[in-house]
């Protein structure tokens, strides 16, 4: 489901974020005749439990400072790179392990705190919780038809 931004902010944040993944897509074409930068998707685990909604992505071999998470309206952004460490001088069988750019995009439910959100990074694993909010009316509603 596509979120549609309703403040015009929003609508400069989200344009400016899909300008920056244009820029960032041509630059890697820059002097490369036609060869394109891996990118991958990494393995997400999301789930809720009676105190917050969870994102949990897999990211083996990955730095925190190579992790951006961003919020666009309602939805988590979670980029960066995961560097490929190889022996020049080795010749490799087999190269099963990711390496490059990563992006993955995850809406978040009404119900969770934007601003409460709380990230971690450990043994290669980012976990991202969203508490839900206090009180919160639900956001459907049944509308009678005339």
């Amino acid at each position: 489901m596509a979120v549609i931004p309703k403040e015009p902010l929003e609508w400069l944040n989200l344009f400016r974020q899909q300008m920056d993944e244009i820029f960032r897509y041509l630059t890697t074409l820059e002097g490369r005749e036609g060869v394109a930068e891996k990118e991958h998707a990494p393995l997400l685990d999301i789930y809720e439990t009676g105190n917050s909604f969870v994102v949990e992505a897999e990211l083996p071999g990955c730095n925190r400072e190579d992790i951006t998470l961003s919020l666009c309206c309602s939805t988590l952004v979670i980029e960066g790179n995961i560097r490929e460490e190889t022996d020049p001088g080795a010749t490799y069988i087999c190269l099963e392990r990711p390496a490059g750019r990563f992006c993955r995009a995850v809406e978040v439910p009404p119900g969770a705190d934007l601003d409460g959100v709380k990230a971690g990074c450990r043994n290669g694993l980012l976990t991202v919780a969203f508490p839900w909010r206090k009180n919160d009316k639900p956001h459907i509603r049944e509308i009678p038809i005339e």
